[in-house]
């Protein structure tokens, strides 16, 4: 990640990794081995014919992105390719193209932030909602690495560990339906965390709390299911981006 030119407009995307290649998570469309001059280096990138009818690449903000990451998936940096052919169409948190280009892996977050905070102080431009998130997220880095030589168990006690996680995780979440009754709840700055092994971004799982109501004719019951929200975070992860490597 240190060694990733500047750019402009960075966005982030979940990506499945497999042996072959990398593939988008939800249409399974693999993308392409390239060589893409702006980077130096061969990459990864993936082509649209057009932007009708909601066709593109999209690339989002590391809250919305973190949505789609699923088994086997990772987050990446990407951007519109450079090429003059391509089609972007910006909006406040993200963008969608017809040529998007991966940039590398976005770990540690903290190389990420950076990346979108240089490349905007060099002039390249940014998306406002992801040039934010860096901003933000950068603050609350700094409130947490003074606890980068906690254990992971340890550093999780501090406040400002704990906010940096919820920063993260946040704009993510969960739905649960039983019979008719339904409910949706996200991310809170009180959402229970359980670490786990691994480099887990911080990921919402679980569900929410739901009250039904059943009712047969004089018969009435009312069914409590308590909620099982939490957010995942792994111990890998937290070393990562609490330790400052020189």
């Amino acid at each position: 990640m240190s060694s990733a030119p500047l750019a402009s407009y960075i966005a982030f995307k979940s990506l499945r990794v497999e042996e072959d290649g990398l593939y988008s998570p939800t249409q399974g469309t693999r993308w392409d081995v390239a060589y893409v001059p702006a980077l130096g280096r061969l990459t990864y990138s993936l082509r649209a014919p057009s932007l009708e009818d909601e066709q593109g690449i999209y690339g989002a903000t590391p809250n919305e992105a973190l949505q789609y990451l699923g088994k086997r998936c990772d987050l990446f940096l990407v951007m519109p390719s450079p090429d003059p052919d391509t089609e972007t169409e910006l909006c406040t948190d993200g963008w969608r193209t017809t040529c998007a280009i991966v940039i590398g892996k976005a770990a540690p977050m903290r190389e990420a932030a950076r990346l979108v905070l240089a490349s905007h102080q060099a002039g390249y431009p940014q998306v406002e909602g992801i040039l934010e998130w860096a901003e933000t997220w950068s603050k609350y880095l700094a409130a947490a690495q003074p606890y980068a030589e906690l254990p992971p168990a340890e550093a999780l006690q501090r406040i400002e560990v704990r906010r940096l996680v919820r920063a993260t995780a946040m704009g993510q979440s969960s739905r649960i339906q039983i019979g008719r009754s339904s409910q949706e709840a996200g991310v809170t700055w009180s959402t229970p965390i359980e670490l786990v092994a691994g480099d887990r971004p911080p990921k919402l799982a679980g569900k929410p709390c739901l009250v039904t109501n059943f009712r047969r004719g004089r018969f009435s019951r009312v069914l409590y299911t308590p909620s099982t929200l939490r957010i995942q975070v792994g111990e890998e992860w937290l070393r990562q981006n609490l330790e400052e490597k020189t």
